[in-house]
């Protein structure tokens, strides 16, 4: 019996050993790509929430802003702006508690949705400025804890004719 067990080959403790430490070796290798493979991944991702968000917004607010019915004063400054979609005296703002775009300060402009899962992303800031029948928006929406952001200034020219104070009074 010892003639048999003497002719078989096998391995030694000493070679299984390294055989475990070359795989352990290359799970690590491996782990270490998917995990910078995963973040840049998340990063692309972001970036494009951040722009989808940035051109839904801009589409929105230019369409509505496009057939506003806009009130000046005498030196032509903006008194009151009204839209279709959300009546006279229509006003948007941006919530610091959230970041999503209201109309009015109390109805959203854009779904939750649109926000990302959780409200992962936010509008960091929305300037609207009148001027000769043109808005200028200048709007900017990133990803909250993160560098990830997207911005854009547009200019939007109003198809309605302006009203004096005085002519929007009856």
């Amino acid at each position: 019996m010892r003639r048999k067990l003497a002719g078989q080959g096998g391995l030694t403790l000493v070679e299984v050993l390294a055989a475990a430490v070359i795989l352990v070796l290359l799970g690590l290798i491996v782990n270490a790509g998917m995990q910078m493979a995963l973040s840049s991944y998340r990063a692309m991702v972001a970036q494009s929430e951040t722009g989808l968000l940035l051109s839904t917004l801009a589409d929105t607010l230019a369409d509505d802003l496009r057939y506003a019915e806009v009130t000046v004063d005498g030196s032509g400054g903006l008194v009151r702006c009204g839209t279709d979609s959300y009546g006279e005296d229509t006003r948007l703002s941006v919530s610091s508690a959230d970041g999503k775009v209201y109309v009015n300060g109390d109805r959203r402009l854009l779904p939750d949705g649109a926000y990302g899962l959780n409200g992962r992303y936010e509008v960091s800031r929305l300037d609207i400025a009148y001027s000769g029948q043109i808005f200028t928006l200048d709007l900017a929406v990133k990803e909250k804890d993160s560098t990830i952001h997207a911005e854009t200034k547009l200019t939007v020219r109003c198809l309605n004719p302006q009203r004096t104070q005085e002519e929007a009074e009856p």
